[in-house]
């Protein structure tokens, strides 16, 4: 049977999430290290805007893509830059004055369309995140394994395409009833037809739909995307990983793995602490494995040593790929130890 990291990183769009201190951007960086070294060219996309990744690898990346070793490269998104264009863009786009598309409407409709907090911030975030994607599609890249922002960030993220949606929808139906009202007028009075602004606005709205439209069959389709959710083995972090699997299946976005990291596998007697910190992790994992009986389950144990670099960044690979949930639960039943 092929390996279940195998198999995801044979797709192009891998997400890694989970509630902020889990390890999402370790067990992130750890499968694109593993994907460039499986000679795909890699780019791993850092969307948490508490940036880990540039300390996670030891290198410092920033807002470009920056190559970082062979097939490897990486982008640290900046989503308040993202969010600045995307308004300043909107904003130059209505122009209002006497000669715009929309002279008499003044900062009124300047507020309905571009100001908080009528314009949603998630609408700019969510265009500049949109537009990103569509960047990183049309590159060369083979695997794009995105590091996003801790759960509740990224159950807005989810929602996005939704949202835009229906929310470029609405904004496409003000602007041909404004157009249209304000041109029955200007014909009346002789001023000529509807001026180019108002179609450059249209097209605008018009292709902006058309990208969250292709983003979202992007996402949803489980032979180029992977959603892997990532956890500790503790029980809030269990509710939050429920949380998230239910949001993905709603969105029906794949999701075959998750991941639990810093699991205590410790048998050893000379440490009272560790051994009942082990105890309970394995309850909680009898926990996960109750809850998520469809899942590929991948356990990383609690090492002696931080995982920061590309060379110990290899370390978690062998436990993504072998070290199930059924394997970790043995060992501590054994008593074996892992440091």
């Amino acid at each position: 049977m092929e390996d279940v990291i195998d198999k995801i990183i044979s797709k192009r769009w891998i997400f890694v999430s989970g509630k902020g201190g889990t390890g999402k951007t370790t067990t992130a960086a750890s499968l694109a290290i593993y994907s460039s070294e499986n000679k795909n060219k890699t780019l791993i996309v850092s969307l948490d805007p508490a940036h880990s990744l540039s300390d996670s690898l030891m290198t410092e990346i920033g807002n470009e893509v920056k190559k970082i070793k062979d097939n490897l490269y990486g982008l640290e998104f900046d989503v308040k830059k993202a969010f600045k264009e995307e308004k300043e863009k909107f904003k130059d786009l209505t122009n209002i004055s006497d000669t715009g598309a929309f002279p008499g409407l003044g900062e009124e409709y300047m507020e309905l369309l571009a100001d908080t907090p009528y314009m949603p911030v998630e609408y700019f975030e969510g265009i500049g995140f949109i537009k990103l994607f569509k960047d990183v599609e049309e590159s060369d890249f083979d695997t794009i394994v995105f590091d996003t922002a801790p759960t509740g960030h990224t159950l807005k993220l989810l929602e996005l395409p939704e949202f835009l949606d229906s929310f470029v929808g609405k904004m496409l139906k003000f602007q041909l009833k404004i157009s249209s009202v304000f041109n029955t007028i200007k014909r009346f009075f002789g001023f000529g037809d509807e001026y180019d602004q108002s179609k450059i606005l249209l097209n605008f709205l018009e292709d902006t739909q058309k990208l969250v439209r292709d983003v979202k069959r992007k996402i949803t389709n489980k032979n180029e995307t992977e959603f892997i959710v990532v956890g500790i083995p503790t029980i809030m972090s269990l509710l939050e990983s429920i949380r998230l699997v239910t949001e993905l299946d709603f969105y029906s976005i794949p999701n075959n793995l998750i991941v639990i990291n810093m699991v205590r596998v410790y048998g050893k007697k000379d440490c009272i602490f560790s051994s009942k910190m082990s105890t309970m992790h394995y309850n909680v994992l009898k926990e996960y494995q109750k809850e998520f009986p469809d899942k590929e389950i991948r356990i990383i144990p609690f090492f002696a040593d931080e995982i920061r670099g590309r060379e110990k960044l290899r370390k978690p690979i062998s436990f993504l790929k072998h070290f199930t949930i059924e394997k970790a639960l043995q060992a501590i039943e054994n008593g074996e130890t892992i440091e």
